[in-house]
């Protein structure tokens, strides 16, 4: 199932227009279509936030062909790796990981201030 379909089952699933979730995320309800259609993909912020409004998790409107499954030496799955993913998802991930990890800097050095 595509990125599109995801994206518009889940949406039927909670009765919500397309006009609504273009409102929420603060985009032309053409541009939210074409999420959908796979005429254009949202970056992962949008994903992100998506995913919030529907209450759905962001792993499943990434996994499918995009993702697959490891295994350790006794046969378990525990984790998965992203494949093909494009070099500018790739680049929103690393920078939105890079902003969580100064703003988890920033609270340790306030939190310590405090605790002194």
């Amino acid at each position: 199932m595509s990125l599109g379909e995801k994206l518009k089952q889940a949406r039927l699933t909670k009765n919500f227009s397309q006009e609504y979730m273009a409102e929420v995320l603060q985009i032309s309800q053409k541009t939210y279509s074409n999420f959908e259609n796979n005429k254009t993909k949202p970056d992962f912020s949008q994903i992100e936030e998506i995913s919030k409004i529907l209450e759905t998790s962001i792993l499943e409107f990434l996994s499918g062909e995009n993702m697959s499954f490891y295994q350790n030496n006794s046969g378990v799955n525990n984790g998965f790796v992203v494949n093909n993913l494009s070099e500018k998802l790739i680049e929103q991930y690393e920078l939105r990981i890079k902003k969580l990890e100064e703003e988890n800097k920033y609270l340790k050095n306030l939190l310590d201030k405090f605790v002194k």
